[in-house]
C-alpha cells in the first residue's frame, strides 16, 4: 500500500478516537482543582481565583467616634476618625437683658468657636429658682448637664442624692496642680469634706459708698477714706446726720443676715467654727448687734459717743432696707451706704457724685470683712458626658471667661492674675470692689449654711422689731440653728436661760423673762402669767368626774378621752352597774370630751350639763373649770339603748 494513503488512514483513525472521547466515552481522565482563598469582593486580600472561602478574609478598619460618652459614639468602630460630639444641657441664671448675660453669651460663643464638636442647649432659669428646680430635675434624671450656683448652696446641693450618689459630681479628679493654684483661696469656698463641687467663676461682696456732696457740703475731707479707722467713719456720719434732719449718716438692710456678716466678722466673730459647727451664740456677736443699735438710736450725753459730752445722735436711718437705701443715696440724703457691685451701674446712671471704697475697721481694729459669695459653675453626677462637661465648666469658669465678664459686666474675679489684665486692672469698679472683696472671707460651703439664714434674720428682727435683749436673741439664733441641723443643743432653746423649751407642750410663755416659765410661782394680783397657766396666781387644780351612763349590754368598757390631755389620750373608766365614771384633776380652762366602747365606736354627743340641762347638738361634751375652781358645763354623757 502507498505509504500516503497509510498515513492518512492513520490520521483519520485517531481523530475519530478523539472525538469518542469528546462525546462521552466510557474513558473521562479530565480533573477540577478547588483554589482557596477570600471570596468577599469587599475584603482587601479579595481573590477573584478562589472557589472555596478560607476565613481568611481582612477589611478595613472601621472609623467612627469611639467615645461612649459622645452623641455619636459608634460601638463597631475601632478606629477613632475625630467625628465625636458632645451634646450639653447648660443652665445660667444671669438675668435676662443684661450686662451679665451678654458677657455670658459673648463667652459661650467663644468656646463655640474653639470647640465646633460640642452642641450645647443653654437655658436661662432664674437665680431663686436654679437651686430647687435643679435638685428636682437631678432626682428625676433630668438635670443639665453644667450649671451655675452659688457657692454656699454647694453643700445644701449636694447632700441630696440618687442612689447614693451625690447629684453634683466631684472634680477633684478632673484638676490638675496648676488649676488649682490658679483659683487660689477661693477654692476653699467651693471644697466641703475634701470634694470640690463647682469651679469658682466671679465674687461679690459688700462695699462702702459714698456721696461726694453730702460730704463736701458737711465739709468732711474724704481724700483718705480707704485708711479711715471705725472712729474716724463714724465721725463723718455723725457730722453728717447732724447738718439736718433730712440727712443721714448711714443707711443699709440691718435686720439683713447678708449685711450683718461684716459687723460680725469686725469683732472677731464667725459663721462657723473650723469644725464647721454654728457659732452665732458669741459676744461678737451681741457687740456687733449693740454697735448697730448705736448707730440706730443715738447715745445720750455721759456715753462713749464722739461728741464733746459723750453722746452721739443716731446716724442710721431706721426703716432702711434694700429697697430705700439706694434712693436715699441717690438723692443726696445719706452719706453712706453698704451695698454690692451689682448697683454700681444704676447709682452711676443717676449722675450722682460718689465714690467706693473698703469698709473701715472695726474698734477692735479688725477689718469689717463681708461675706464674699462666688457664683461658678458645677457638673451633674447624672450627666452621660461627664468629660466633656467639666471640658465645659473649666471654661466657663476660667482666665478668659473671667477677664471677659469683669470687662463686660463688672463681675469680680477669683483668680487674682485677672486683675493684671490690661482691661481689668484700669477699671477702677472691678480693682475697688476686689480690694474689699480681699478683705472678705468666702461664703461657707457647707450644708448647713442653709439652716443660718433664717435664724438669724429673726435674730435681728427679734431685737429691732420686738425690743429683745441682743445677748437672748443671739441664744435663740443659736438654738434654732441647732435644731434644724439636728445636732446637740449648746444653749438652752429659750431665750431667757431658765430650761424651759420655746415650744412644746411644756413651753415657756415669755421668752424675755427668766421669772416666768412652767411652774414657776405666780403670785396673785400681779398681772403676769409667772407659771404659763393662763391666769394670774397659783394653779386652781380642781377633780372633775365626767360620766357615762349606758344601759346597752353590749357595752362591756368605756374609755374616755378629750382635749384635757395634750393629745386626747384614752382613760380606761370605772363602772358601777350603768355608770362609767373617771377623774381627771385640771386647771382652769375650757374642755372638749367624749368616750368611745371596747370596740372604738364613738358613744354619740347626748350630753348633761351639771345643773341637769340635757342636750344634744351633735358636737363632743365640753365643761368648764373657773379661776376659782367652779365646774360648768357637761360632764356627762348618755348613751342608752332606750333612747
Amino acid at each position: 500500500m502507498d505509504n500516503k494513503i497509510l498515513s492518512l488512514l492513520l490520521s483519520m483513525l485517531m481523530v475519530s478516537m478523539a472525538a469518542a472521547g469528546c462525546l462521552g466515552g466510557d474513558d473521562d481522565d479530565t480533573t477540577t482543582t478547588d483554589v482557596d482563598g477570600c471570596t468577599d469582593s469587599t475584603a482587601t486580600n479579595y481573590n477573584p481565583d478562589a472557589t472555596v472561602d478560607d476565613g481568611t478574609c481582612a477589611f478595613p478598619p472601621v472609623a467612627g467616634c469611639m467615645d461612649s460618652e459622645a452623641s455619636n459614639y459608634d460601638a463597631a468602630a475601632v478606629e477613632d476618625d475625630g467625628s465625636c460630639t458632645y451634646s450639653l444641657t447648660v443652665w445660667h441664671s444671669y438675668a435676662l437683658d443684661s450686662t451679665e448675660e451678654e458677657a455670658f453669651n459673648n463667652v459661650i460663643a467663644a468656646f463655640e468657636a474653639s470647640h465646633a464638636n460640642y452642641d450645647l442647649d443653654v437655658q436661662y432659669v432664674p437665680f431663686d429658682d436654679l437651686k430647687p428646680q435643679y435638685v428636682t430635675a437631678a432626682q428625676a434624671g433630668e438635670a443639665p448637664d453644667v450649671f451655675r450656683l452659688q457657692n454656699d448652696a454647694l453643700g445644701e446641693v449636694a447632700a441630696n442624692n440618687v442612689g447614693g450618689v451625690s447629684i453634683i459630681e466631684d472634680l477633684a479628679p478632673y484638676m490638675t496642680p496648676a488649676e488649682l493654684t490658679a483659683y487660689g483661696s477661693s477654692m476653699s469656698g467651693v471644697t466641703v469634706n475634701g470634694e470640690i463641687l463647682g469651679l469658682p467663676q466671679s465674687g461679690d461682696s459688700l462695699a462702702l459708698y459714698y456721696n461726694k456732696d453730702v460730704l463736701d457740703t458737711v465739709g468732711v475731707d474724704y481724700g483718705n477714706i480707704s485708711n479711715w479707722t471705725f472712729t474716724e467713719f463714724y465721725t463723718a456720719a455723725v457730722t453728717a446726720s447732724m447738718a439736718s434732719d433730712d440727712h443721714w449718716g448711714l443707711c443699709f438692710p440691718y435686720k439683713a443676715a447678708y449685711q450683718f456678716w461684716p459687723w460680725l466678722t469686725g469683732y472677731g466673730g464667725s459663721i462657723f467654727d473650723d469644725s464647721g459647727n454654728p457659732t452665732i451664740n458669741s459676744a461678737s456677736t451681741v457687740s456687733a448687734i449693740q454697735t448697730i443699735q448705736l448707730a440706730l438710736y443715738g447715745q445720750p450725753a455721759g456715753g462713749t459717743g464722739v461728741l464733746p459730752d459723750g453722746s452721739s445722735p443716731a446716724v442710721l436711718k431706721a426703716g432702711c432696707d434694700w429697697g430705700n437705701m439706694e434712693d436715699m443715696f441717690k438723692d443726696n440724703e445719706v452719706a453712706f451706704i453698704i451695698q454690692g457691685p451689682w448697683a454700681y451701674g444704676g447709682i452711676e446712671a443717676s449722675n450722682v457724685n460718689f465714690g467706693h471704697t473698703v469698709m473701715p475697721l472695726s474698734v477692735l481694729e479688725i477689718p469689717f470683712s463681708p461675706f464674699v459669695g462666688m457664683k461658678g459653675w458645677s457638673v451633674s453626677s447624672g450627666s452621660d458626658s461627664k468629660a466633656a462637661a467639666v471640658t465645659l465648666t473649666k471654661y466657663l469658669s476660667g482666665y478668659d471667661s473671667q477677664v471677659e465678664f469683669a470687662k463686660t459686666a463688672k463681675l469680680l474675679p477669683v483668680m487674682s492674675s485677672v486683675l493684671d489684665h490690661p482691661d481689668v486692672a484700669s477699671d477702677s469698679v472691678v480693682a475697688g470692689f476686689g480690694a474689699q472683696m480681699a478683705r472678705g472671707f468666702g461664703a461657707p460651703a457647707y450644708a448647713a449654711m442653709g439652716s443660718v439664714w433664717g435664724p438669724v434674720d429673726s435674730m435681728l428682727a427679734d431685737v429691732f422689731d420686738n425690743g429683745m435683749d441682743p445677748a437672748d436673741a443671739a441664744r435663740k439664733a443659736q438654738a434654732a440653728i441647732e435644731k434644724a441641723l439636728g445636732i446637740p443643743l449648746t444653749v438652752d432653746d429659750d431665750a431667757d436661760d431658765d430650761g424651759y423649751s420655746i415650744d412644746g407642750a411644756d413651753a415657756d410663755c415669755n421668752d424675755n423673762d427668766a421669772t416666768v416659765y412652767p411652774g414657776a410661782d405666780d403670785p396673785e394680783g400681779d398681772g403676769i402669767d409667772q407659771n404659763c397657766d393662763g391666769i394670774d396666781g397659783v394653779d386652781v387644780s380642781v377633780t372633775v368626774t365626767l360620766m357615762v351612763h349606758t344601759d346597752d349590754n353590749s357595752v362591756t368598757a368605756v374609755n374616755f378621752k378629750g382635749n384635757y390631755t395634750s393629745d386626747w389620750s384614752l382613760e380606761s373608766g370605772t363602772q358601777d352597774g350603768m355608770m362609767w365614771t373617771v377623774e381627771i384633776t385640771m386647771n382652769p380652762g375650757t374642755y372638749e370630751w367624749g368616750a368611745e366602747d371596747q370596740d372604738a365606736n364613738w358613744l354619740g354627743t347626748h350630753c348633761e350639763d351639771v345643773d341637769g340641762t340635757a342636750s344634744d347638738d351633735g358636737s363632743n361634751c365640753e365643761f368648764a373649770v373657773a379661776a376659782d375652781g367652779t365646774i360648768t358645763g357637761q360632764t356627762k354623757l348618755h348613751y342608752m339603748a332606750t333612747m
